[in-house]
């Protein structure tokens, strides 16, 4: 079974699921007090998600066959403008999860239904090029990184019967009322 979450757990459902879950995929969008506040409203995430992440890698070693059998995957999408906050991730992760845990770093950040919080701009080139060199700086090399792809043409469109843009794409089946 794969857990798929936000990374803002409590360590007594953690205990919960321990018997349960394989693979967990959490996200540890940022250990930043105030873009925590600021973006998801949850002043304490980073130490929630923080937390979760090392209860997780206790449950579940590493395991890859040509997938992923059992582990942890921790996910960080970096924000435009906010690079010192995906240092700090990736510092935490080389500190506490390389050689234990598998990185997926993601640049797909989409500027969608704006607000006056969020950055109204994808990731530069620039900043890609920084979060590389972290990379590397932080000795990581255990995981994925997203190529740099601008544009929101991968986002799906579910008022068409194939929401997807892809040609790789095709439905099973769809809904028709």
């Amino acid at each position: 079974m794969l857990w798929n979450s936000s990374g803002y757990e409590r360590l007594e459902i953690l205990d919960i699921l321990r018997d349960i879950v394989d693979v967990y995929l959490p996200d540890l969008k940022t250990l930043d007090r105030e873009i925590a506040t600021r973006f998801f409203n949850a002043p304490n995430y980073g130490e929630y998600a923080a937390a979760a992440i090392l209860k997780m890698m206790e449950y579940g070693e590493l395991r890859i066959d040509e997938k992923m059998l059992s582990g942890v995957m921790v996910r960080h999408l970096v924000i435009p403008g906010f690079l010192e906050s995906t240092r700090q991730v990736l510092a935490w992760f080389a500190q506490n999860c390389k050689g234990r845990a598998l990185l997926s770093l993601m640049t797909q950040y989409t500027p969608v239904g704006r607000d006056a919080k969020t950055p109204g701009r994808y990731i530069s080139e620039a900043e890609y090029d920084s979060i590389l060199s972290m990379l590397d700086e932080y000795g990581i090399d255990d995981g994925f990184y997203q190529e740099l792809v601008i544009g929101s043409d991968w986002l799906p469109d579910f008022t068409r019967t194939n929401p997807f843009s892809s040609e790789l794409s095709v439905p099973v089946w769809h809904y028709k009322p």
